[in-house]
């Protein structure tokens, strides 16, 4: 069984957005490599914000694949929220918006977080010095962590996360077929192929969890 492993920059927030709307960047825990997101996984969302989501992604997918514990999976998701509630505090004790020494802490927490989640989920290894994450890789994170944050908010049943969770498998899938065709990584045509799925999919979630969202429980989009 192969750990999902998205060391990626791409993150985004389960909770209200907040208003550094800053261009996301590569997240150091991953690699220099590591790309952007694509626009649709992008708006209005902070840096922290979509690393955030990216995180809770790959924890729900390994912990979906037997590669973490029970125990493992709550433990990274409190890790998580406590995260999130010290960006929470920071961007209102700075007026709105992370003040630099506070977004370089709070990337800092959340790259130490990256290293335990791939430890946890590699049987204690140490993670990369110098992981790539592609942009296909780093939109699998963000849409498993959206997929993971809906259904914890109450937004998607346990029938359509597991549904949207086997159409994110079949992405994946198709991916890895598709690297291993072009000698380990997507072609040209076979990434717009790949970013064209995942825009549509994109959408299926943020359409599935309007479809029983109140007017007070915002859904997590887009990505």
């Amino acid at each position: 069984m192969t750990p999902v492993s998205f060391n990626s920059a791409v993150q985004e927030n389960y909770a209200p957005v907040y208003s550094q709307k800053v261009a996301p960047q590569a997240d150091p825990a991953s690699g220099s490599g590591a790309a952007p997101p694509d626009r649709a996984d992008a708006v209005q969302l902070s840096p922290a914000a979509l690393r955030e989501v990216a995180l809770t992604g790959r924890v729900a997918a390994n912990g979906d694949l037997g590669n973490l514990t029970s125990t493992q999976t709550q433990q990274l998701y409190g890790q998580i929220s406590s995260i999130q509630s010290q960006v929470a505090a920071d961007t209102q004790a700075d007026g709105g918006t992370l003040s630099p020494s506070d977004a370089q802490t709070i990337q800092q927490s959340q790259n130490q977080l990256s290293g335990t989640i791939y430890s946890d989920a590699h049987n204690g290894a140490a993670p990369p010095s110098d992981p790539i994450a592609t942009q296909a890789a780093g939109r699998e994170a963000v849409q498993a962590g959206r997929i993971a944050l809906n259904q914890q908010a109450g937004r998607l049943n346990g029938g359509q996360a597991t549904q949207l969770g086997s159409q994110l498998s079949t992405i994946q899938q198709q991916i890895a077929t598709d690297e291993q065709a072009n000698g380990g990584t997507l072609s040209s045509t076979d990434a717009q192929a790949i970013n064209q799925l995942q825009n549509q999919f994109s959408q299926q979630i943020e359409q599935t969890a309007r479809s029983i969202t109140t007017p007070n429980l915002p859904v997590v989009n887009p990505a």
